[in-house]
């Protein structure tokens, strides 16, 4: 799920895009819509931008793009108060190699490192009334980040897998919120549940059922250099999605369910169930490469 698949109808996974599948010389475009609801009167949207390119057979390019909003009631000395913030968030960059490949009549498999970096187009100094803002509030990590990790891929007529494990090394800057190092993994399954009976020929709209896990363990935060101790833990979440998938384009719709906050420190900020959408589109990209040798 991971490169070139143009044999299968291939729906991707909706809550991680490492392992989005990209042809040579296509580009994919992903809209999403991620609102969160949680305690502490927490709430935002997050409309992350992913953008994929096709250099190779082997090579693909990434670009993801973040933005959103959130606000945050909290109480002070001197009351509640209502703190928000939005914008940009860090920009992800980052390279990915199909190192190993298997292709059948009717099944594929991938598996495919992948390394780049976070860019700090987000702030990580934002202030309020009170001062610094929490980091749930910030919008970036304020360093360049380097990322790295591998995705793997699976898919045939009927059934599809995924998988991804990640790292985020986030250094810490000497002013405002530095959150703490990220290693993440996650898993898909999916189901083609209609056309019950696939042609043998030609790719029909899909009806995709995809089950999916997440699992991220985030190291501690530090504050203008200092280490902040009330941070840090391990989080996993089941999420249910559908989509309807065709030869150019997808969309869906999903919910998500936390399983395990297991969160350091006192008065964490804990997600209940949420839902989200996307919308995804493949478009062929102007084919300079054989233009030059003409």
């Amino acid at each position: 799920m991971l490169t070139s698949f143009a044999p299968l109808a291939l729906p991707s996974a909706a809550t991680f895009v490492t392992a989005l599948p990209v042809a040579r010389d296509q580009l994919l475009i992903r809209f999403n819509a991620q609102p969160t609801f949680a305690t502490h009167e927490f709430s935002g949207v997050q409309c992350p931008v992913n953008m994929g390119y096709g250099l190779t057979s082997r090579w693909a390019l990434f670009l993801n793009l973040n933005q959103g909003f959130g606000s945050l009631t909290q109480a002070t000395p001197q009351g509640r108060a209502e703190l928000s913030s939005g914008g940009f968030g860090d920009m992800a960059s980052y390279a990915r190699y199909t190192l190993f490949k298997i292709d059948k009549p009717s099944s594929t498999f991938r598996i495919a490192p992948l390394a780049g970096a976070f860019i700090p187009t987000g702030s990580n100094s934002l202030t309020g009334p009170q001062g610094l803002l929490p980091r749930t509030l910030q919008t970036g990590s304020g360093t360049l980040d380097p990322y790295f990790g591998v995705a793997m891929g699976y898919n045939n007529v009927r059934f599809g897998m995924a998988w991804d494990t990640t790292y985020r090394h986030n250094p810490v800057a000497t002013t405002g919120v530095s959150p703490g190092d990220q290693f993440r993994t996650d898993a898909q399954f999916e189901v083609k549940l209609y056309p019950i009976h696939m042609p043998e020929e030609g790719l029909p709209k899909l009806l995709v059922l995809s089950i999916e896990s997440n699992f991220a363990r985030d190291g501690k935060d530090h504050v203008a250099g200092a280490l902040a101790a009330n941070s840090g833990g391990r989080v996993f979440k089941q999420d249910a999605i559908l989509e309807i998938s065709t030869l150019h384009w997808q969309v869906g719709a999903g919910a998500q369910f936390p399983v395990l906050q297991d969160l350091a420190g006192t008065g964490r900020i804990e997600q209940r169930s949420t839902f989200f959408l996307f919308f995804e589109y493949y478009l062929a990209a102007p084919n300079w490469r054989r233009s030059r040798g003409r």
